[in-house]
């Protein structure tokens, strides 16, 4: 009876399996405006093709996310899934998710995302409104994304940028299989080399895991303790260096213990608003110009 049961739910997470109708590749030019607020980079958007609502851009996000608290409001479905192999036992590792039609942000329509749920109360509450989700990088997916923080707007473009001849080109890694995050190499932290993630969603400078802050010689912190700040003398990408930038230090188990050759660094808003960055995640590459 048991392996019948465990059977049954193997099945049911098949079958429940989010489907995507995907980002196209082939945008138009599309300019959208966006609100520089408590750190977060948002923009309004249109869902099921009527409902106006908010959402924080965050390109170091793996995943878009829905506010869970707020599927009844906009009368969304809630649905669940899995990761890998799906057994039916305790090692399956479950998700929960809404399908989310109708999506249209400035002239990009007709899209649908599956979105995780997650909660968005503390953004909501530190800009003082309701911020219904997050745009990760499945909604990037494809896409050419420029970040104007003179303009305040964010460009889908038609085709891959180059830049100019002062810009700094930085190849993206290959984060997990169909799902590239803009973890760049050419990245050197007092003069040590460590793959850096770089997240519009992200409000700080810079954040260091345990293992960059071996690699850097850094003391250790005792274990699940709040992140301590700190300096380094020398941040450069590739040739492009700023003097003592502040960096946030995390030990083990405080949320942030990533391995080397993962990534071991994110720099955040804080440190990305210095620049008209563009995100090609077609191209997989990360063009930054110096403001």
């Amino acid at each position: 009876m048991q392996s019948l049961v465990l059977s049954l739910l193997a099945i049911l997470l098949v079958l429940c399996l989010p489907c995507d109708a995907g980002t196209t590749a082939n945008d138009t030019m599309s300019e959208v405006p966006f609100s520089f607020e408590k750190g977060y980079v948002i923009v309004h958007a249109n869902i099921k093709g009527e409902k106006d609502v908010e959402l924080i851009l965050a390109t170091g996000s793996e995943h878009s996310v829905v506010d869970s608290g707020l599927l009844n409001k906009y009368k969304l479905p809630s649905f669940y899934s899995g990761e890998g192999r799906i057994m039916g036992n305790s090692q399956d590792r479950i998700y929960f998710y809404s399908p989310v039609t109708g999506i249209r942000v400035g002239n990009i329509k007709g899209l649908s995302l599956s979105m995780r749920l997650g909660s968005l109360a503390d953004a909501s509450s530190r800009v003082g409104r309701e911020i219904f989700g997050i745009f990760g990088a499945d909604f990037f997916k494809g896409r050419v994304v420029q970040f104007d923080f003179r303009k305040k707007v964010v460009r889908f473009l038609p085709d891959s940028y180059s830049g100019t001849a002062k810009s700094i080109t930085l190849p993206m890694s290959y984060y997990k299989e169909g799902v590239t995050l803009p973890i760049v190499e050419n990245v050197t932290f007092d003069g040590k080399k460590i793959k850096t993630l770089l997240d519009t969603g992200d409000l700080t400078v810079l954040s260091l895991s345990p293992a960059a802050m071996k690699q850097l010689g850094l003391s250790p912190l005792p274990e699940k303790s709040e992140p301590r700040p700190d300096k380094i003398s020398s941040l450069r990408f590739l040739d492009y260096e700023i003097a003592g930038v502040p960096v946030l230090l995390y030990a083990k188990g405080a949320g942030f213990d990533r391995d080397i050759k993962e990534y071991g660094a994110v720099a955040g808003i804080s440190l990305l608003q210095n620049f008209a960055s563009t995100f090609d995640f077609r191209g997989k590459v990360v063009v930054l110009e110096p403001k």
